[in-house]
């Protein structure tokens, strides 16, 4: 068997860009699985440099039964619809290799429809999530930022936004015509964070901060425990647990304070856990530094906080880059493990004596 190890190296959560006003992936649209003059307009209009490629797409891909669209899905997940200059380079739009080295996009684009064929399809690994476990496995050693979580919602998106249906298999025989659906430009609102069920509001029990610290839990301007009024806990409790610690000083990205350190912390839950934003803001993608330390987007209040979250499993309707969301609103479901980071004056604030007087981790 061919031994192929490949990387979600940008891994970038697909509801949000890459902190750029242009993100190419927001262009693609539906396209039918064998419009191979379709798709060349689609990749022309993400500014993409595989415009031009949809015969070869076509070709490759129904030669080995597969839809497309799909390899567009990875390619936009991958690298940006290779618009990341270093696979421009290597003619790599899927990030097979690490690093591996192709004469054209053609010849890329061939030999990940054959190796998809062979060792995916051919070992019964037929949808995203299936083709996940070994495409971008969770908890690899060159994935120190755990990014691979993201893989199957990040492709699953893109391939939903071509037309594909991101739960079946990425088989022709399976994916038949289109099923876009309309995404309305504004999520619906919630009346209240109190209101909407199993939402957990702070109640204004004083956090607990031993040190005047920003990495302890205190606000820059004061000293004092930072804290939020209306701060609604990240994610809904269910009868399954949620749980955290104080990981913020773990080793780890971005770094803060002068200190090699995570500078967040993460909350681990039951996968398809609803998360819910913290409070009133603008949603705002993370930047590409940002990505490769595992966030995905912040909501950025109104005087100029911002809390940010690692990428989800799946995004409520008309989540994403700009959209204005209230305090208890539904941004989607969890992955396993959702990073929460806080910011304010443009430094790092550790939420876990907040998120812990907020909802304290079931232990």
């Amino acid at each position: 068997m061919l031994a192929v190890t490949v990387v979600a190296g940008l891994a970038v959560s697909a509801a949000f860009g890459t902190g750029t006003a242009t993100d190419p992936k927001q262009a693609l649209s539906c396209v039918q699985p064998l419009d191979a003059a379709g798709m060349d307009a689609v990749l022309t209009a993400a500014g993409s440099p595989l415009a031009g490629q949809g015969g070869a797409l076509v070709n490759s891909a129904a030669a080995s039964g597969i839809d497309p669209r799909a390899l567009i899905a990875i390619a936009g997940h991958e690298t940006m619809l290779e618009t990341y200059i270093p696979a421009q380079r290597i003619h790599n739009a899927f990030g097979i290799g690490p690093g591996r080295s192709f004469e054209s996009d053609a010849d890329a684009i061939a030999f990940a429809a054959d190796l998809i064929a062979r060792h995916y399809l051919g070992e019964g690994r037929r949808t995203l999530g299936d083709i996940s476990s070994k495409w971008a496995p969770v908890g690899a050693g060159n994935d120190p930022a755990n990014l691979n979580t993201n893989w199957t919602a990040g492709v699953g998106t893109l391939y939903a936004r071509l037309g594909g249906d991101p739960a079946a298999a990425i088989t022709l025989d399976a994916q038949t015509g289109t099923n876009c659906q309309a995404v309305p430009a504004v999520p619906p609102p919630v009346p209240s964070a109190a209101a909407a069920p199993g939402i957990v509001v702070w109640t204004g029990t004083a956090p607990l901060v031993t040190e005047a610290l920003m990495e302890r839990g205190a606000d820059p301007n004061t000293g004092a425990a930072a804290t939020r009024a209306g701060f609604v806990f990240p994610l809904i409790p269910g009868p399954t647990p949620i749980r955290y610690a104080d990981d913020f000083g773990q080793p780890g990205l971005p770094g803060c304070f002068g200190k090699p350190q995570r500078c967040a912390v993460t909350l681990t839950a039951e996968p398809g856990t609803g998360a819910v934003a913290v409070a009133d803001g603008t949603l705002g993608t993370a930047t590409a530094g940002e990505q490769a330390a595992g966030l995905a987007f912040w909501v950025i209040t109104a005087d100029g906080d911002r809390i940010g979250y690692s990428g989800l499993a799946s995004y409520a309707p008309g989540i994403g880059d700009g959209v204005a969301v209230i305090a208890g609103q539904s941004l989607g479901t969890s992955t396993r493990s959702t990073t929460i980071a806080w910011e304010r004056a443009g430094q790092r604030i550790n939420p876990f004596p907040l998120l812990v007087a907020t909802h304290p981790s079931d232990r």
